[in-house]
This record gives C-alpha cells, sequence and structure tokens, in this order.
C-alpha cells in the first residue's frame, strides 16, 4: 500500500511540475518548425552583426532600425550626436533616402517616429518593406527614469541590456526587481508596458502607491538588424555586445575569428536533444567550436546581470570549466521571437564520441534508455568512476569548488557536468583554447562498484546549462518533490547553496586521481574445494558459503587452516569490497593502524556454489573475508554496532524515509541512544539469555505483534554493555536446571572436572576479558590517530572467543597481547567510507563538520564500550571478596522491568546451608495467604584450588541450587524467576546496611553472574555453579598497559601507582560507596573524555547513564 501511494504521489508530482511549465513556457514549444528552419536568417544576421560591430568597435557608432510600420524611439539623452539616418529596401541600401534632417529634432529629443512612406516623405523602392536606419554615438551619462504604479513604462523597449538598477516600492520599502524587469522587457518585444505588481513580481507594500526607478546606461544598447523574408521583415537582435565583447577577448577571441566560425559555412543542427526536459534547439557551426541554444528571457536576464563578474570571474580562474558564454541574440519572425545563446563546445577537436553524459548529482528522473548518439544521464552513470592523473583531478575538483562557489554566489542551480568518452586511446587531446581542462584528458573509466571494469578513454567535461535561478517555478517543485518523491531519491530542484554542495560532494567522488582507483584482489578458484556449500545468510540478506583450502595447497594461510576464509555472496556486499579494497591499499601507511582490526579480506573468487540446496551450482563472486569461526569449537561471538545513528538519510543510497524509520525506531528505542552502541548479534550464547529470549517469546504482545525473531533481536538491542558482556563470559554450567528440564536437556551428572592442563572457567573469563580490553584500547588509540575521521555508519566490531574449550595453560606465558585466547575486528562497512586526508579536503566545511560529528560517535560508542568492559573486570577479578550478595527476581513479559523478589548477603566463606531471603532494608520475605512461611534460597559456597601458574588467587565455587517458598509476583501464575550472583571487597553487614538505596540496588547487580531463567516454577530449581576469583596484584600489569594505551598516557607518564588511584575513581566496586546515576555518568564521560581528548563527542553523552531499571 505504501509503495502504491509513494508512486501516486509522484505521479501528481509531475503532474504539477507539468502544469507549472506550461504555465509559465516561453513561445519556443509552439514554434519549433519556425526556428528550425531559420538558421539561413540567423547566419544572415550574424553576417548584419559583423558588420555593424565592426562600426561600433571601430568608430564608436551604434545602428538602430525600425521596419516600416513599427515606431522608433531613441531615450532622450542617449544621444551624443547623429551620423546618419537612411530609409530605403532592407536588402539594399542604394535606394535609401537620406531623412536626417527631417528626423533629428524628433530623435533627439526623444519623441516616437512612426516608420512610413508619409513621414518619411516618399516610397524610395515601391512594393518592398523598407527600413529606417540610424547611425549615431550614445551619450556616457547615466539616465535616471521612474515610472508610476499604473503608467506606462518610460523605457525604451530595447533597454533591457543597459538596466543597472531596478526597484519597485516606495520610500524606505523597495523591493530589486531588475531581472524580473529585464526578462519581462526581453520578451514585449518592442510592446509597451504597464508598471504594475502582476509585471514586477509582486507588491512589496500593498496599500501605497509605488514608483519604479531604474537607472539605465545608453551605451550598453541593443544592436537589432531588420532582414528581408518572403512574409514580413525579421529582426536579429544583438543582446549586450559591449559585454560579450570583454568576455570573447578575455578568451582571447577576435571579432574576426568568432565571426568566421558562425557565418563561413552552414550551421548544423536545428533538433531538440532526445533526453532533454527542456525543449531547447541546439544548432552547431561548422568547424564545431560553437554551440548555439535557445534559451528563455529569464536566462537571458540572468546572464546579462551576471556578464560582468562572470568575465572577471574567469578572467581570474583561467581553468575554470565553466561554459564560456560568448554572445547573446533573438531573432523575431513573424510575431515570434527566439532568444539563443553562442558557447565554446567542450568537446571541440574531439574524435569519435563513444557515450556522452548529461550528469547533475541527483537521482531524480536521471536515467534514459540508451541509445546510439543519445545523452545519457547520472543514473546510466552511476557505476562508473573515471580516473586521471593525481594532478588533474586536484585541479578539477578546485575548479569545481570554485565554479560552483561562483554560481551559488549568483543565485544559480540546476547546471550540468557534461562529460564525454572516446575510447580511442591513439587521440592525443590538444584543443584546450578555454582551460586546461576542457578539451580532453588522457584517463580511465572504471565500471562497477569494486572497479572491475576498466577501459583507457579521453574524458571530456565542462560544466553548462548554469543560467536557471531559483525562482518561483523552482521553489514550488521543491517543495512538491520534497512531499512526494524526496523520501526516497535526491530531488534536482534544491536551492542552491544546497546544489552547489551536493554537485561538489558527488563529483568529488566519481572523478578521482588514479592512486584512489580500486583494484579488486581476483583469487584463483583453483586452490579451493568446490563447489563451495551455502552456510545460511547474515541479517536475511548476505548469503555465506563454506570455502575449504584443497589437500597439498602449500601458502601460509592454509598451512594454517583450511577453514581459514569463508566466503560472502558479492551481490548482496558490492558496497564493501570497494572499502576492503582501499584499506587493503592502505595497510601499513602512517596513520593507519587502526586498520589492523579490519577482518581480514582475501580478495574476489569467482567460484561454483551451491546457491540452492537440490539445484545445480551456480557461478557467484564470493567476498573472502577471515573465518571468524576457524579454529573454535564453538564461536562466541557478538556483533556490536556502533554510534548512536547507524542511518543517514542520503548516506551510501540510504533513502530519507529509510533512515527517518531507523532513527526513530530502531536507533530510538534501543541501547544505541543510551549508550552509542547496540548489540545487533549473538552467535552461541549462554543457556541463560536463550532462557530469557524463549521467555519474552512465549505468547507475551510484543511476539505476537512482531514475530519472536524480531524480539530476539529486540532484546539484544536493548541490553547494555554490562549485561550482554556478562552473557558473553557466561561459561557455567546449567544442565541440572529447571529450563535444561523443560528443553529436555536435563543430566543427573555432576559438573565434570576442570581438563587437566587447561585454563578454569573463571581463568577463562579473565583472559578473555582482559584480551578484549587490550584489543579495544589499543584500537581506540589508533583510531585517536587516523589521518582523518570516519564515516562508518553502521560498523561494527566484533569480540569472539571459544566457548565449546578452555584454553591451554601455556598461554599463560605469553604476555600480554599474545593470549591468543580472543578475537577483536571491525567489519560491516556496506554504509561506510574510508576519507583518506586528500579526500577529507576536497569535502565543502558542512561535510567535514560531519564526517567529523559521525567520528565522535564512533570513537565515543568504543570508549563507552572500553569503559564498561573494564568496570566489569574491575568488579569481577581486581579486588579480594569478602561476601556475596545473592538476588531473587521475577521476569515479567513486554519488557517490563524484572520484579525484585529477595537477597540473602553472606560472607565469602565455605557453606552449605539455606540462606533466608530478605527483602533491600533487611526485613524477611515471606510467602502464602499471611505471609508467614520464610522465604529461603539454597547455595553452597566452597574454595578451589588453583594452578600455581594462575593469574588468579581465592577462587570460591557458587552453587545456587533453588529457591523455596518465594511470594508470588505474577497475578495468574507462579513466578519467572532467575538468581543473580555478585562479590564484593566489603563485609556482608555493610553490602545489606546500603541496599536501602535505589543506586546500590542497581550497583550489586553490574556484572553479576546470572543463572537461566525458571519459568512459571513456584519451586525454581537452577543448580548452577559460578567461579569467583581475584587478580594477583603480580597481574594487573597488563591492564595498567591497557587502561594507559586508552588514556594516551606513555612513557615517562606511564605510573602504576597513578593509575591504581584512576581505577579506585574510574571504576568503584564498593555498594556502600556506590555513586549515584548522575555520578556513574559523569564518570563514564570523564573516562571517555580522557580517551579522546579534542574529538568532538555526542552531544548526548553527557545525559546517557549506567543506570538501568
Amino acid at each position: 500500500m505504501f509503495s502504491a501511494i509513494a508512486t501516486s504521489m509522484e505521479s501528481a508530482s509531475k503532474q504539477m511540475e507539468n502544469a507549472i511549465n506550461r504555465v509559465t513556457s516561453d513561445l519556443i514549444g509552439s514554434q519549433d518548425d519556425t526556428v528550425v528552419n531559420c538558421k539561413l536568417r540567423i547566419q544572415e544576421g550574424f553576417r548584419r552583426a559583423y558588420s555593424a560591430k565592426q562600426e561600433y568597435e571601430k568608430e564608436g557608432l551604434v545602428i538602430t532600425e525600425a521596419g516600416e510600420g513599427e515606431w522608433l524611439e531613441i531615450q532622450a539623452g542617449s544621444v551624443s550626436s547623429l551620423t546618419a539616418c537612411t530609409y530605403g529596401a532592407c536588402d539594399s541600401e542604394s535606394d535609401s533616402l537620406d531623412v536626417m534632417r527631417k528626423l533629428e529634432q524628433d530623435l533627439l529629443s526623444g519623441k516616437k517616429i512612426r516608420v512610413s512612406n508619409d513621414t518619411m516623405g516618399g516610397d524610395p523602392k515601391p512594393g518592398t518593406r523598407k527600413v529606417l536606419r540610424i547611425w549615431y554615438r550614445p551619450a556616457s551619462d547615466i539616465i535616471t527614469a521612474a515610472t508610476q504604479e499604473g503608467k506606462e513604462l518610460q523605457l525604451p523597449s530595447h533597454a533591457a541590456e543597459g538596466i543597472l538598477s531596478a526597484t519597485y516600492g516606495s520610500g524606505d520599502v523597495q523591493q530589486d526587481v531588475m531581472i524580473v524587469l529585464q526578462a519581462a522587457l526581453l520578451s514585449a518585444n518592442g510592446k509597451p508596458l504597464t508598471v504594475t505588481n502582476d509585471l514586477l513580481g509582486g507588491d512589496p507594500l500593498p496599500g501605497s502607491a509605488k514608483t519604479l526607478t531604474v537607472k539605465y546606461d545608453p551605451t550598453r544598447t541593443r544592436l537589432a538588424f531588420k532582414l528581408q523574408t518572403a512574409r514580413e521583415l525579421a529582426t536579429f537582435g544583438l543582446i549586450a555586445p559591449w559585454l560579450f565583447k570583454a568576455q570573447r577577448s578575455a578568451c582571447g577571441l577576435s571579432l574576426d575569428d568568432y565571426f568566421h566560425s558562425l557565418t563561413n559555412e552552414d550551421l548544423s543542427g536545428g533538433e531538440k536533444q532526445a533526453s532533454g526536459k527542456s525543449g531547447e534547439i541546439f544548432w552547431f557551426t561548422a568547424d564545431k567550436r560553437y554551440v548555439l541554444k535557445t534559451i528563455p528571457d529569464a536566462e537571458v536576464a540572468t546572464l546579462v546581470k551576471m556578464l560582468p563578474e562572470y568575465t572577471a570571474y574567469l578572467n581570474s580562474n583561467p581553468d575554470s570549466m565553466l561554459t564560456r558564454y560568448l554572445g547573446v541574440y533573438s531573432l523575431e519572425d513573424n510575431g515570434r521571437t527566439t532568444q539563443f545563446v553562442v558557447m565554446n563546445n567542450i568537446f571541440e577537436g574531439s574524435p569519435t564520441l563513444d557515450v556522452m553524459y548529461d550528469l547533475k548529482g541527483t537521482t531524480e528522473d536521471r536515467w534514459v534508455d540508451p541509445e546510439p548518439g543519445k545523452c545519457l544521464k547520472d543514473n546510466n552513470f552511476a557505476e562508473s568512476t573515471v580516473y586521471c592523473d593525481d594532478a588533474t583531478a586536484a585541479a578539477i575538483h578546485s575548479a569545481i569548488i570554485s565554479d560552483t562557489k561562483f554560481l551559488e554566489k549568483q543565485g544559480i542551480m540546476d547546471y550540468s557536468l557534461m562529460m564525454a568518452l572516446s575510447y580511442d586511446p591513439s587521440f592525443t587531446p590538444t584543443c584546450h583554447r578555454y582551460s586546461k581542462l576542457i578539451g580532453g584528458i588522457r584517463g580511465l573509466e572504471a565500471k562497477g562498484v569494486s572497479d572491475e571494469t576498466v577501459s583507457e578513454c579521453i574524458i571530456f567535461i565542462g560544466m553548462v546549462d548554469m543560467l536557471v535561478t531559483y525562482g518561483w517555478k523552482k521553489v514550488a517543485a521543491h517543495n512538491i518533490k520534497a512531499i512526494t518523491i524526496g523520501w526516497k531519491e535526491e530531488i534536482d530542484t534544491v536551492a542552491p547553496d544546497r546544489y552547489a554542495a551536493r554537485f561538489r560532494e558527488h563529483f568529488g567522488l566519481k572523478i578521482r586521481g588514479k592512486s584512489e582507483q580500486v583494484n579488486v584482489t581476483m583469487v584463483s578458484p583453483a586452490d579451493f574445494e568446490t563447489p563451495m556449500p551455502a552456510m545460511g545468510r547474515s541479517g536475511g540478506t548476505a548469503a555465506f558459503f563454506k570455502v575449504t583450502y584443497k589437500d597439498g595447497v602449500s601458502i601460509p594461510e592454509a598451512k594454517q587452516s583450511k577453514a581459514y576464509w569463508i566466503g560472502k555472496d558479492l551481490a548482496r556486499a558490492k558496497d564493501e569490497v570497494a572499502f576492503y579494497e582501499a584499506a587493503k591499499g592502505l595497510q601499513g601507511a602512517a596513520g593507519w593502524e587502526l586498520l589492523k582490526w579490519m577482518t581480514p579480506y582475501m580478495g574476489v573468487c569467482r567460484a561454483d556454489c551451491h546457491v540452492v540446496q537440490g539445484k545445480p551450482p551456480q557461478l557467484v563472486d564470493v567476498m573472502l573475508l577471515r573465518n571468524g569461526r576457524d579454529g573454535y569449537t564453538t564461536c562466541r561471538m557478538l556483533d556490536i554496532k556502533m554510534g548512536q545513528v547507524t542511518a543517514v538519510a542520503g548516506w551510501q543510497g540510504k533513502s530519507a524515509v529509510s533512515a527517518w524509520l531507523q532513527a526513530n525506531t530502531v536507533d530510538a528505542l534501543t541501547n544505541s541512544s543510551g549508550q552509542g552502541f547496540r548489540l545487533e548479534g549473538f552467535d552461541s550464547p549462554p543457556e541463560a539469555l536463550m532462557s530469557y529470549q524463549d521467555f519474552l517469546t512465549h505468547g507475551d504482545v510484543a511476539s505476537l505483534a512482531a514475530g519472536a525473531k524480531k524480539v530476539r533481536r529486540f532484546c539484544l538491542q536493548n541490553l547494555k554493555a554490562s549485561q550482554f558482556i556478562s552473557f558473553f563470559l557466561d561459561l557455567h554450567g546449567t544442565s541440572s536446571s529447571s529450563y535444561a528440564k523443560a528443553k529436555g536437556k536435563a543430566t543427573s551428572s555432576a559438573a565434570p572436572e576442570p581438563e587437566s592442563g587447561r585454563l578454569s572457567q573463571v581463568e577463562t573469563q579473565e583472559l578473555v576479558l582482559l584480551s578484549c580490553i587490550e584489543e579495544l584500547s589499543h584500537f581506540l588509540a589508533a583510531c585517536r590517530k587516523a589521518p582523518a575521521p570516519q564515516q562508518w555508519i553502521g560498523s561494527s566490531v566484533m569480540l569472539c572467543f571459544d566457548s565449546g574449550s578452555r584454553p591451554a595453560r601455556e598461554v599463560l606465558t605469553r604476555g600480554s597481547r599474545a593470549w591468543g585466547c580472543a578475537r577483536v575486528h571491525i567489519f560491516d562497512w556496506g554504509r561506510s567510507e574510508l576519507n583518506t586526508a586528500a579526500m577529507h579536503a576536497r569535502l565543502e566545511d558542512d561535510k567535514k563538520a560531519e564526517r567529523q560529528k559521525y567520528w565522535g560517535y564512533y570513537c565515543g560508542a568504543v570508549a563507552m564500550l572500553l569503559y564498561d568492559c573494564c568496570n566489569l573486570y574491575v568488579r569481577r577479578f581486581w579486588h579480594a571478596k569478602e561476601s556475596l550478595a545473592l538476588t531473587v527476581w521475577d521476569k515479567d513479559k513486554d519488557f517490563m522491568p524484572d520484579t525484585f523478589v529477595g537477597l540473602c548477603t553472606v560472607p565469602l566463606a565455605e557453606t552449605g546451608e539455606e540462606q533466608t531471603l530478605v527483602d533491600w532494608k533487611g526485613g524477611s520475605v515471606k510467602s502464602g495467604m499471611l505471609r508467614t512461611t520464610q522465604s529461603s534460597l539454597a547455595i553452597t559456597v566452597k574454595p578451589r584450588q588453583l594452578d600455581a601458574d594462575s593469574r588468579l588467587r581465592d577462587c570460591w565455587t557458587v552453587k545456587v541450587h533453588g529457591a523455596s517458598n518465594l511470594p508470588c509476583k505474577d497475578a495468574l501464575s507462579p513466578n519467572d524467576s532467575f538468581a543473580e550472583v555478585a562479590a564484593f571487597p566489603e563485609e556482608a553487614a555493610a553490602v545489606l546496611g546500603s541496599l536501602d538505596d535505589a543506586d546500590a540496588q542497581h550497583h550489586i547487580r553490574v556484572g553479576a553472574h546470572v543463572t537461566t531463567l525458571a519459568e512459571d516454577r513456584a519451586v525454581p530449581v537452577w543448580e548452577e555453579e559460578f567461579e569467583i576469583a581475584t587478580l594477583e596484584e603480580g597481574a594487573r600489569m597488563p591492564f595498567y598497559k591497557a587502561l594507559s594505551t586508552a588514556l594516551g598516557i606513555e612513557g615517562s607518564g606511564f605510573s602504576p601507582t597513578a593509575l591504581e588511584a584512576q581505577v579506585e575513581q574510574l571504576f568503584p566496586c564498593h555498594p556502600s560507596k556506590a555513586p549515584c546515576s548522575s555520578e556513574a555518568a559523569r564518570l563514564q564521560v570523564q573516562f571517555v573524555g580522557a580517551c579522546l581528548p579534542g574529538l568532538e563527542l555526542p552531544k548526548t553523552l553527557s545525559s546517557m547513564s549506567l543506570v538501568d531499571a
């Protein structure tokens, strides 16, 4: 339904835009036949113009003509002296009458003269249309003309190009109407105009009498000539000839050279562009140096107004890629006026062009069905990138930046970059008449996201169609499209500043230096067993395939493991392969140490794969990535999506509606908005977590509405780091629990003894967590040194280890960062960019700020994740434990907060006694209708001997057997109970005495060990055993080093004593000293700020809290 509505809205948008076009259409659309067949008259006009221009430039004379039956008027005061006045046939001067004496007084006084035989005193050539020609020298004084509202405009109809300023209003309230007035005069074609609000585009002061005040330079007059036709006389006009003389001079063009091309041979063309929407008509000079294009009145006015600044800009920017406008002309024929511009042909000197593009850097309506000779558009060019040498690419980017800023200043948008490619490598570009960048550049065209198809080519480029302002028509179109099709693609009608910024950003990526070229590393399938079996999908999109080396393959990876790589279907990962290839080229370069944590990538292998079970194998391009499960019995893996924003409208193809939905649902309602990251995936989770997810998907409202899979995922996305890291480390046995019995997994055998020569459960947990802390610390330090801020949207950090077997004890001899107990990688680059210093320098200031903002989000998220890992490490292992706190909770559905049942605090000493449960204030917890039966928790606490080489000491096992006589917290069913176990460096009485405070109640839950959930059990049974131990003081150095790396403390600044104080301050462990929620948040902010000095961090960081109900 949504798609149907969108299609309907888009159709309505197109209809409205067409209606706007019809309302404001110029005469070109209704006179195609006239215009197409008028090139002979155009060239005759150029010949007349050439002759007149010679007189004007050599003698300073202006020629004005009017045909028989027309009126002629010269503004009073605009003439210095009359030189000649003749009346005769259009195509002959031989029989003309000299009417100088007859008309001189009237002309100098500004009187209108009706051109007729009677007025001129005779008919010099009966049977033909005659023309009055006047030669005069213009006056140099500026003329000011004021016309009241409702009166006829006191300005010559041909004065449009001479207007210096035009304001409309009364007193201090004045509206600039220069362009509107110029356009009106140009379209009036000599007809009188009345000053009205409608004519001038609005009423600046309703209810008051207004005046139009115009300053006019009479020397800037229009030249016009009469041309003989089979019907009426045609009029050929030169618009703003004095300005274009300066423009052609700046381009190094002489009058003779310019008009020779226009008149020497017939023009070609005279047709509309097949792929264009404007309906404009194009002609080409025979020598292919110039292009003639019809343009509407408003664009003529825009060009005339900006011409002085445009000429000055080109003088100071000789390598500009802007089209050189060299003249504007008009042809009035049979009552219809056509205006056209002459501009340089940016393809001058080119060989046969194989493909041509009109590019705007947008996607809306930018596809053309390819045909030979047809000009294509942006969506046709989507998978292409062109490369040239680095210096040329830098010059192009510099020119685009400068040119678009100039156009933005002029209020212009909707321009294009014309690009044509010739695949003839033998051609040598030599024609750089206007700019070293216009006239052909040798380069490469690469097609595909990863540049898999590369062709040598000659690139011809230039910027065209630079005369459209952001007027009411474009504003109306923008507003309509923004609410119809703007949600799914980038619309073309936007304000000049946005248009320019988008244009710069887009072509900064589509035109690049050869050093930035992506070359896909193709890997032969000969070393692998094929067909490759399917393994499943990631997030329901990208298919994965099992990659196995053949026996006897001798490369290092194959020797390490036959399953070293895993294959990811490139059809769903094209955006990633370019990132991986670019990263390969930067690995090892200064400042790019952070790429060491990127999932190792080999290349792309085209191999037979079992895509569909039971079907023949298909040839698939698979991306070879390091197999995170390789070497593990059971790979436990966390996929942590970094950044509080994981979708940005318009970024890497993300639509506005999709980004909005994700921002207001997934990002806003999960831990992304809390800690700046969220858990997106959890491979091989412990049974404790599985029991909670099973419970949440059994008939609750959320699972019925959204589906069990989405509820499980939402459960993960809402876990705080302290929770999911605790689950990540969970290795305790659950085979005798109520959950195991319900699932048919229960066994009566005792928990197995630790395997000889391997680490114990708690030793494995300590070393896995320490390994993650070490890698995250060094990764964070590498992020600080990145050469440029990155925009890694939706990228993930992976933590994984083997939860199916314990490490051999020999790992204890390896030392810091060499334990080999866990892996930390960064991955998922579908919406990420590898921003180099060179790329960053080309960005607009606002885009640089965006990169800085999102890099702050990413790095801040890494630092916050590291904080929770360190906090958990200190809680679990740092201090000698004196007591245990065991709490019992009732889990509620629909993500409601857990309900407290009761707790017990006991000294950390051997015991097997059943413990009575109390409430937060120490009062007894009882059950039954009269609350007379004492609730209890059965536990066993025993010391455990660790090996002499252990990094830990004072190891204890805590077994939670079950609970009895629990008060019922659910209205219609027994409790859904679970227990938490935490150890503290305080006496049991002190712990209990502090728990009447809500902050302390939360404090004892952070990092606690958690049992499975006993669903609907009046008497829950767990029989689950946990291990608790303390780190040897001599084993603290690796943590100190990791912490100092994260905080940027190096060299002589490193001090274990000072770091000990930092640990005590940043990671409080004592319930009696539990920080309040705001203080806990402040500690996290302090840590993140210390890790990332100078980096702009998320503004929401200060409001983020560790507290989670």
